[in-house]
């Protein structure tokens, strides 16, 4: 069975799909999970609170617990991470004892990457380093960074809420985020060889004239 998520950080798709399939009794092995790559989104804007589970019969069927885990390991880049998902959700409903199982080899697994997006998402906090760039004759705060993982978005809610007022953008090779002051909007990533490492920040803006979301 195929079961298409909106995009490659999808939780709450994932969320609600799990809590169909297991409404359905689908085991994890019948189930071909699949997500749009992030580079194909068009510019939207974000729901701030697209990763809470809304649906209240997700929230009786999923373990709080596996809420938080499933929210980091979707952010991992491994492409077998809503199977384990799937099939380490549908463990703990139907092995109640697993919870307990510390060497379980599904759910160390799922610790691992949790932790590993988590690095992730300190490592692009603490290494970001904006530049003040006119684009298209308008000033930009303009950051480029190549996350290991797809953290780009959780760390651009964090950096809105801290910098409420301040305009800015944040270009990767995954997608682009920018937040215009009120709303944080999602966009189709900046290729490699446009970024500034390859094409000087001096001659960026000439490079990025052909991004026609930028401004």
């Amino acid at each position: 069975m195929k079961v298409p998520l909106a995009d490659e950080v999808d939780v709450a798709g994932f969320h609600s799909e799990a809590t169909r399939l297991l409404a359905r009794q689908v085991p994890p092995e019948t189930v071909d999970w699949s997500a749009s790559p992030a580079q194909t989104v068009d510019e939207q804007q974000l729901d701030a609170d697209r990763a809470q589970i809304r649906n209240r019969a997700a929230r009786a069927i999923i373990p709080q617990s596996f809420v938080r885990t499933s929210e980091l390991v979707v952010l991992h880049r491994d492409p077998l991470r809503f199977d384990l998902l799937y099939r380490s959700l549908w463990r703990l409903i139907y092995e109640p004892d697993l919870k307990h199982d510390f060497a379980d080899v599904d759910l160390a697994r799922l610790r691992q990457m949790a932790q590993a997006v988590r690095r992730d998402i300190q490592k692009m906090k603490a290494r970001m380093e904006f530049h003040e760039l006119v684009l298209r004759g308008a000033p930009a705060s303009v950051c480029w960074y190549e996350p290991t993982h797809f953290v780009a978005e959780t760390v651009a809610g964090w950096l809105a809420r801290q910098q409420p007022p301040k305009r800015w953008m944040i270009l990767t090779p995954d997608r682009s985020l920018r937040w215009d002051g009120e709303h944080l909007l999602t966009a189709p990533s900046v290729p490699p060889d446009r970024q500034p490492q390859v094409v000087g920040w001096a001659a960026w803006p000439q490079a990025l004239e052909t991004v026609p979301w930028l401004l």
